[in-house]
């Protein structure tokens, strides 16, 4: 010991250096205890998870992200959404959709460098209903409908699905709105609206849509294939509050009803009007088809170049970069496409949105939007997306149906559809633009994702399947990804996907005759 040094006075039994040392620590930690003290772990990590938005109404898209200190190892990251959904995460950002109105608590299960660590967050995310149309002091009289209407939100997504893919930033996604629509009876001063009249929605002082009145006392209809009057809501409305609809008859009388705008909806609503019977302010022919000019509410660029297959033009959506593990080679092997001995392949419908694809060139006389007659709607439009104007656009009996082409179609209950294919094939080719696409493969059998979008692997990112069982979206495939994103997961034939590209080309392959 050295000189002047104090030694603590211990028992009998500590009379060696080391002793010494094992009673001095054991003395400092119960005085620690006892002094209120806790002895700080040197690194201690925190654990702890945020969320965008933690209520609304349903469908709710919540962006959750992982803001604990330490990485994680691998792709250990869990998360329980609570309403039955279990997602794996290796970026710390994911985003999910609550389809169902409740309250519903959260958990994030992880491992980093200190352990494995799980964190609980109770009745955190909040779903509640839309909010109620408001009601008119005017009584308004309904006549029955033959065909069931819909009133609720749909569950088709108001925009496309965001990624959740392995990047640390949220990916930029395109903006994608569903119109409202609107039916039902017309009537002036008590008297049916005359045929050629014009009935116009407004947000404010703007015109959001407008129908032309086909059948004296009414504007639309209630089947799938009848028009309505859709109206658009802008962002900037959208993002202010809820947005009310005022409806006007030749732009002069106001209706007695209004109506909150909720995307995807389909509302019964009869109007009536004052002042005297008003005449048609126009006599050209009236057309019941869909314009070929849609209101175009998305803010996104459209690209205005020719597409080739090597585009010069850069991409207009922001993306972030893939990560550069997993495969790094293109696959050897064209998309195998192989022909059919059978009519047909047979699509399947269950109860809900199902997202169906053409995969391939369908017989005259079934290649139109007229095949799906036989599937219980329940009174909801189907819908096929358009890259271009980034909207959805109305399926009508007339609509032709093209090689790849994605449907959106809502079903009563369970059915099937035998497709009918042409005896003549050949080249199919199909522009894909920068962002989401509607794209279906055309192979007849299960293949891997590389191999089937092998004629643009240079330019496509990611793919999101839609489960139309569990009614939500698959967890996403990345080209170049690794464990759950890995592009060699398998797509569907007849299943309709979400496909992102980063530059504008053209898709090509041939088929060859069956």
């Amino acid at each position: 010991m050295n000189p002047g040094a104090r030694r603590i006075a211990g028992p009998a039994c500590c009379d060696h250096p080391e002793d010494e040392r094992y009673f001095s620590w054991v003395l400092l930690i119960f005085l620690l205890i006892f002094a209120g003290m806790a002895i700080p772990a040197e690194g201690a990590s925190s654990i702890d998870f945020t969320a965008n938005v933690t209520s609304g109404s349903p469908p709710l898209v919540v962006l959750f992200t992982d803001t604990s200190s330490l990485p994680v190892i691998g792709d250990s990251r869990r998360w329980d959404f609570g309403d039955g959904a279990i997602e794996f995460d290796p970026a710390g950002t994911i985003s999910h959709t609550y389809l169902q109105e409740g309250i519903f608590t959260v958990r994030l299960d992880r491992t980093d460098s200190e352990g494995y660590h799980s964190l609980i967050k109770y009745d955190f995310i909040a779903v509640t209903g839309p909010t109620p149309t408001p009601t008119s002091t005017t009584p308004v009289t309904t006549s029955p409908t033959t065909s069931p209407v819909t009133t609720v939100t749909t569950i088709i997504p108001t925009t496309t699905p965001v990624t959740t893919t392995p990047t640390t930033v949220p990916t930029t996604q395109p903006t994608v709105q569903i119109p409202a629509e609107f039916f039902g009876q017309a009537t002036s001063s008590g008297l049916p609206v005359p045929a050629g009249a014009r009935i116009t929605a407004r947000i404010g002082s703007r015109n959001a849509g407008e129908v032309v009145v086909v059948s004296p006392g009414t504007y639309g209809g209630a089947g799938p294939f009848d028009p309505r009057l859709k109206v658009y809501a802008t962002n900037d409305e959208i993002a202010a509050g809820p947005v009310l609809i005022t409806f006007w008859l030749n732009e002069a009388s106001q209706a007695a009803q209004t109506a909150y705008f909720q995307s995807g909806t389909s509302q019964n609503l009869a109007l009536t009007f004052a002042g005297p019977t008003p005449t048609p302010t126009s006599t050209s022919p009236v057309t019941t088809t869909p314009t070929t000019s849609p209101v175009t509410t998305a803010t996104t660029v459209i690209p205005t170049t020719t597409l080739t297959t090597a585009p010069t033009t850069s991409p207009q959506t922001t993306v972030t970069t893939v990560p550069t593990t997993g495969p790094t080679t293109l696959p050897t092997t064209s998309p195998t496409v192989t022909p059919t001995a059978v009519p047909g392949l047979t699509l399947t419908f269950e109860p809900g949105w199902n997202h169906v694809a053409i995969p391939r060139y369908l017989a005259p006389g079934s290649d139109s939007g007229s095949i799906f007659s036989s599937i219980d709607t329940s009174g909801r439009p189907i819908w096929r997306y358009n890259s271009t104007s980034q909207l959805y656009e109305r399926v009508y009996p007339s609509t032709h149906l093209n090689a790849t082409d994605s449907i959106w179609i809502y079903s009563g209950s369970h059915a099937t559809l035998p497709l009918s294919f042409s005896g003549t094939q050949g080249l199919v080719e199909r522009n894909l633009y920068s962002g989401w696409n509607g794209f279906g493969i055309l192979n007849l059998t299960e293949v891997p994702a590389r191999d089937a979008l092998f004629p643009v692997y240079s330019s496509w990112k990611y793919s999101y399947g839609f489960d139309p069982v569990a009614q939500r979206y698959e967890v996403s495939i990345v080209k170049g990804g690794t464990g759950i994103h890995n592009d060699s997961r398998t797509l569907i034939p007849g299943r309709g996907y979400w496909l992102f590209m980063e530059e504008n080309i053209t898709y090509r392959a041939f088929i060859p005759d069956s």
